[in-house]
């Protein structure tokens, strides 16, 4: 009973707090009837209360024996189940100082599931795939990765350079229109015969807002990334979102509609100096598959003019990519059977090397053919490579090449110094496994033979320029070619 209520008993009434003379002037003969009533209406209750007692005796014995066996059972439920438990971590405890490490992951898994408050928060493969991943990371090999079948199609679709939504590339920004600031997704570029070009995106769009269950949100209200997810999503599925467009000192904004689909990510752009109009720049941003082919098309287009004599190849930023992509694009640099690089094993063995040759590749791949008239056919050319402490992998390969042949001149500043390759296996390989391992397999050496891994490349003497600060507070994306005082010294390589 709740402290602040009190008993009330409906047969003690106000009649009782009141003086006792009332009572004592009734008669004998009335107290001698009322009491005779009473006891006729004693007797009548009494029989009642036993009856019902004995049903409340009876039910209350019921429900203690239905509590008493089902508690029973219960014990005994739980009991085989602890009992089982206990059983396997006294198993592997008995295995304690062996090299086994399964029974011991097997021993934590057992003193998890007895005693952890969360134990059953997570399921068994969910727990497996984390101690893979914990593993491989475990290992000192930085580049290594346990993937999931989802994880790896993902990642192989961003390799072969393919992907689903409306086929632009953006960066974070902010700008202002009016008196208002958005942060936007500011497109940088719009793929060929991608949805976003379909429907009328530009290069320089500020996208800053976009339909949620046909309500427009911006990044201040769901968030950068929000926004960015809202704009991805399936195949054939239509979105709509907003851009402020840059026009006449200001912005514009523009409503677009889309359906997204799938789209080829365009890993190479071209463009003629503002300074020098003899000049070429073509920036390589990764070597993925469709790198080659989409590098030959630049070239191409640009080599129509005959006005350009000279090529900056700008590889700053590119992480690098596929074996098979950089070997097919040096490859239209090279003559035929030029080593481009060797594979050294862990041993020191160098079990493969790589050279420039016609390539005929099925699939994916495809992409990478190279013909045997197309060896060669970029060897004449005056040119530069342009780098930075983000040029890595594939893309030093590129610059070490180029720089071994003696074909470009280096400017820029010193490279990643990535020096090693990894390999991809799928697990199904070596039993009812599902699941990718990616791991370090070789380091790898160019023509020059001594490894920059660790290292990085050096400009060539005199040409090493870092860039400014005023420069390094913008997003590289955005700089023109004033700002850019790393481009401008690769241009001016070209006015000596």
């Amino acid at each position: 009973m709740d402290e602040n209520q009190k008993d009330y008993d409906p047969g003690q009434g106000e009649e009782e707090k009141t003086d006792g003379s009332v009572h004592s002037q009734e008669s004998q003969t009335n107290q001698a009837q009322d009491a005779s009533v009473r006891k006729g209406k004693w007797n009548v209750s009494s029989a009642t209360y036993i009856w019902i007692s004995v049903v409340c005796l009876v039910a209350s014995l019921c429900i203690l024996l239905t509590y008493t066996l089902t508690a029973a059972r219960d014990r005994a439920y739980y009991s085989d189940k602890l009992a089982a438990q206990q059983a396997v971590i006294d198993r592997l405890a008995q295995g304690a100082g062996s090299d086994i490490g399964v029974d011991k992951l097997a021993l934590l898994d057992g003193i998890f599931s007895k005693y952890s408050y969360y134990a059953g928060s997570k399921t068994e493969e969910e727990l497996m795939t984390a101690v893979l991943k914990a593993y491989v990371a475990a290992t000192g090999d930085e580049y290594a990765a346990y993937m999931t079948e989802e994880e790896f199609r993902a990642m192989y679709a961003s390799n072969v350079g393919s992907s689903v939504g409306i086929g632009v590339s953006v960066v974070r920004n902010t700008v202002t229109a009016g008196t208002t600031a958005y942060e936007v997704a500011q497109t940088i570029a719009v793929y060929d015969n991608s949805p976003a070009q379909q429907a009328g995106v530009r290069v320089g769009d500020c996208i800053y807002r976009v339909k949620v269950d046909g309500v427009y949100k911006t990044a201040s209200e769901i968030g950068y990334t929000g926004m960015t997810g809202a704009i991805a999503g399936e195949i054939g599925t239509a979105v709509e979102f907003s851009v402020l467009r840059p026009e006449n000192g200001g912005y514009t904004s523009v409503d677009i509609s889309a359906v997204r689909n799938t789209y080829e990510i365009q890993t190479v752009s071209h463009w003629i100096s503002e300074s020098n109009p003899s000049v070429a720049i073509v920036r390589i941003s990764s070597f993925d598959l469709v790198t080659p082919k989409q590098f030959k098309a630049a070239m191409s287009t640009l080599l129509q003019n005959p006005e350009i004599k000279h090529f900056v190849f700008d590889v700053r930023n590119n992480p690098g990519g596929d074996l098979q992509s950089i070997k097919a694009t040096l490859t239209y640099f090279l003559q035929e059977g030029d080593l481009i690089l060797s594979a050294v094993d862990k041993d020191g063995n160098i079990p493969k090397s790589y050279y420039a040759e016609p390539i005929a590749l099925l699939g994916d791949y495809a992409a990478c053919n190279v013909a045997k008239n197309e060896i060669g056919m970029y060897a004449g050319l005056d040119m530069t490579v342009l780098c930075n402490g983000n040029t890595a992998s594939a893309a030093e390969v590129f610059t070490a090449t180029l720089r071994d042949y003696g074909l470009a001149t280096i400017v820029g500043s010193k490279t990643f110094g990535k020096g090693i390759m990894q390999s991809t296996l799928s697990l199904s390989e070596f039993g009812n496994y599902t699941g990718y391992l990616k791991l370090t397999t070789y380091a790898y050496v160019t023509k020059c033979g001594v490894t920059y891994h660790d290292i990085g490349i050096l400009p060539d003497p005199g040409l090493a320029v870092e860039l400014s600060e005023e420069a390094k507070n913008q997003n590289f994306h955005l700089l023109t070619e004033q700002q850019d005082n790393q481009l401008q010294a690769a241009i001016a390589q070209f006015n000596q």
